[in-house]
């Protein structure tokens, strides 16, 4: 059995989500919602792992503070000719806003390009490499093995149809609103307006963020197909305005689109507000508005509420990351040989991959397709990686002892 800690980090709270993988079968084996209150950030990471029993388990966090840059590229040239016009591209825009292109660490995807047949789109990710530093910190003394971005990483949590064209928007600290295509993510916006502006006001009132963040979860948004009741509101005055914002963002996002969106997903802390699809769906008439269920997890759930497994969506995500599914080569982590070793040895047969070309600046990482989130190795190729690796291991370990 495989497992992996997902571990989203905010600047004032933690979410985590530990999820075990047998053959195809997924269980979410403990998650959580901590926060930095009255205690730092490596504390709550070693809390966390020892609540979880997590010492020797692959973690995955997210990518904090990435920006998305898009070029389209003819769909003819060869795979150095796309390298070098996605470097050429980059250069150009650090030119132009006068940055040090040594100072981003960066992986690119290349996708269908909706608009233009002619042309290939280039999603490139970037990020500071100080900021990535600063991210792996407090966690070098356990198995870290992924930093990937929420904004492609969350797709990886809800069940898509075939030729389906959905909006996930992940109202966390701040929201991202990927654009997923017949199961590609295809475009991945993100705004200041979050859960962090909203909790932020909220605690200024009640002095605890613990407490605000309760306050979120039980409060209910009146629409027009809902009766007001007799139980005062008092908070709605900080919620309301963070989330009218981000509905005019995804209104903005839906007409510039050149595909017809026919779901949007809700997710993250503010997906929590009761009422919140409905508020989103008087903004957004013709388009269904849900809360997002994870996938993996069944609707009858025992004793614990579907919406306790919703708020933990992202580490969720994270956690899946590490355990093979969604794509895989956009890992900011580099990893060492033992762990590669480690990780083809405990491959599962049959396990999902992706095809296709990302690149970090100066590797060339495995390569992925964003096209589908279902693709896979074969038996064939998994057993030859796992011999490959189990003679190089013998060879390391009859060298030592000789």
């Amino acid at each position: 059995m495989q497992n992996c800690l997902g571990i989203y980090i905010e600047s004032h709270l933690i979410k985590y989500a530990k999820v075990s993988k047998e053959k195809d079968t997924f269980k979410v084996e403990s998650f959580g919602v901590n926060f930095l209150e009255n205690i730092s950030l490596a504390d709550a990471i070693k809390k966390i792992v020892e609540e979880t029993y997590s010492f020797s388990t692959p973690i995955c966090i997210n990518l904090s503070n990435e920006n998305y840059l898009y070029y389209n590229i003819f769909s003819l040239l060869s795979k150095n000719d796309v390298q070098r016009s996605v470097q050429t591209e980059f250069e150009a825009y650090c030119d132009e806003n006068k940055y040090n292109q040594n100072a981003f660490e960066t992986r690119y995807a290349l996708v269908q390009n909706v608009e233009d047949k002619e042309k290939i789109k280039a999603i490139q990710i970037v990020v500071n490499k100080i900021e990535l530093n600063r991210q792996k910190q407090p966690l070098e003394k356990y198995r870290l093995t992924r930093i990937s971005p929420v904004g492609t990483a969350i797709a990886s949590v809800a069940k898509l149809e075939k030729k389906e064209n959905v909006l996930i928007v992940n109202m966390e600290e701040n929201t991202t609103i990927t654009t997923v295509i017949d199961r590609q993510v295809y475009n991945v916006d993100t705004i200041d307006n979050g859960s962090q502006e909203v909790l932020a006001k909220i605690n200024k009132v009640e002095n605890s963020l613990s407490k605000a963040y309760s306050i979120c979860k039980e409060t209910t948004i009146y629409t027009s197909s809902v009766v007001e009741g007799t139980k005062e509101q008092p908070y709605l005055q900080y919620i309301v305005p963070t989330l009218y914002q981000i509905c005019q963002k995804v209104q903005q996002i839906v007409s510039e689109s050149n595909v017809k969106i026919s779901t949007i997903y809700l997710t993250g802390t503010l997906s929590a507000i009761n009422n919140v699809d409905l508020y989103f769906q008087e903004f957004l008439s013709g388009i269904d508005c849900k809360i997002l269920r994870p996938s993996i997890v069944e609707e009858k759930t025992g004793q614990i509420n579907i919406k306790d497994y919703i708020e933990v969506n992202t580490p969720i995500s994270l956690a899946l990351q590490g355990l093979g599914e969604g794509i895989q080569a956009l890992n900011f982590k580099n990893m060492s040989f033992m762990d590669q070793l480690k990780q083809a040895l405990t491959a599962d047969i049959g396990s999902k991959k992706l095809k296709g070309t990302v690149k970090a600046k100066g590797k060339e990482n495995k390569a992925i397709d964003f096209s589908s989130f279902k693709s896979k190795l074969s038996d064939t190729e998994t057993m030859l990686l796992r011999a490959v690796s189990a003679i190089i291991l013998i060879n390391i370990i009859f060298i030592i002892f000789t």
